[in-house]
């Protein structure tokens, strides 16, 4: 008789359990996931990362190229060997992705604009997020990752992202590439990189 009780106490709460998790998780709303040709100029709408005030409408993003390259040969290129102690150990790689940003109609200069810290790159099963020191050497001239346009300009910016051989294998990365993810909600917008 324990045991019936037992066993009628755990399909109870396994029963409870299932109700819940059906309730909390009916009213989910996935984003709608975009993928965009590289060269093709991306208009970020009134999609966003963290909060629809951020109002990035206007703004475009065109991915030109990309290039995986070890670390030293990044901090080479761009004069920035004193900078290998601050990078550690672990980065062994920089994926190199060369955008344009324009902002075509986004009327809210100074207010609002581009947050590059929250671009990533995607892949299948890894995610790979913009290295700031990289950044500050590849683009000397940009006081930092987050900026406004004025209407009817547009930059060229390089973004460097962080890569740890020990967490993804570069194989993986060369056989199952990235794309730059610009957007989270309500459209998860990614660009490819090839």
């Amino acid at each position: 008789m324990k045991k019936v009780l037992i066993i009628a106490l755990i399909a109870g709460l396994a029963v409870a359990w299932g109700i819940r998790f059906y309730f909390v998780n009916q009213n989910i709303d996935i984003p709608t996931v975009q993928v965009f040709r590289k060269g093709i100029e991306v208009p970020l709408e009134k999609d966003f990362f963290d909060s629809s005030d951020e109002d990035m409408n206007g703004y475009t993003v065109t991915v030109l190229d990309a290039e995986l390259m070890p670390v030293e040969d990044f901090l080479q290129r761009y004069e920035a060997e004193d900078q290998t102690e601050i990078l550690g150990n672990f980065t062994d790689y920089i994926y190199m992705v060369r955008v344009s940003v324009g902002n075509h109609n986004n009327p809210f200069i100074d207010e609002k604009g581009v947050a590059l810290q929250l671009f990533e790159l995607k892949g299948v099963d890894y995610i790979l997020t913009l290295e700031d020191i990289c950044y500050q050497a590849s683009n000397p001239d940009m006081p930092g990752a987050s900026f406004s346009l004025r209407q009817g300009t547009n930059m060229e910016l390089l973004l460097p992202f962080n890569v740890m051989s020990s967490q993804t294998g570069i194989k993986h990365i060369l056989n199952k590439p990235p794309k730059l993810q610009i957007s989270a909600y309500p459209n998860q917008k990614l660009i490819e990189l090839y």
